[in-house]
């Protein structure tokens, strides 16, 4: 696999399990703060985990190849 794949793939996939965990940590404790009053919704978690994950995908994607300039 060519480096500049390799890189992409690991920083979008590790950017996104960080999003997705932070997604899961703020609806185990502050489940109101994203709109699950009444209980929570299988779509609509799993829609927020989707979006925290992509956000911070690419949040780390850029980070990592702004760092790489020399």
């Amino acid at each position: 696999m060519p480096k500049l794949v390799r890189f992409v793939v690991w920083h979008m996939c590790s950017g996104f399990v960080i999003g997705a965990l932070t997604g899961l940590i703020v609806i185990a404790f502050y489940p109101h703060a994203l709109g699950h009053s009444n209980g929570v919704d299988p779509l609509a978690l799993a829609l927020q985990i989707y979006a925290f994950g992509a956000s911070f995908a690419l949040g780390s994607l850029g980070t990592a190849l702004m760092g790489r300039i020399d």
